[in-house]
């Protein structure tokens, strides 16, 4: 990565600086609120937690806007969220990965 913001934490992930301390305050089993900031791709999206950005996977269709509550399932060596949508109709959807 050329990228100067970013800075290699191991053999095959880059970390932005400071993201350590966000990640240090998950848990898994967690449960989030966070909202998808925008789409960059069919299935990938920047999810906004915490005053953190953090780019994401979904099978789920997601749009910019979108309010979702997250699950952490894995912390190390990478950070897994199962997504569902916010959604006041349906608070306890099924989870998306």
């Amino acid at each position: 990565m050329s990228d100067q913001s970013c800075q290699q934490t191991s053999p095959n992930m880059y970390g932005v600086p400071g993201l350590e301390k966000f990640i240090d305050r998950l848990q898994p089993g967690m449960e989030l609120e966070g909202r998808i900031v925008e789409a960059v791709g069919d299935h990938t999206f920047i999810l906004r937690i915490w005053g953190n950005n953090i780019l994401t996977e979904s099978h789920y269709p997601f749009k910019k806007f979108d309010e979702v509550i997250l699950l952490v399932r894995s912390i190390k060596p990478k950070l897994i969220f199962s997504l569902r949508p916010n959604t006041p109709s349906d608070p306890e959807g099924p989870l998306y990965a």
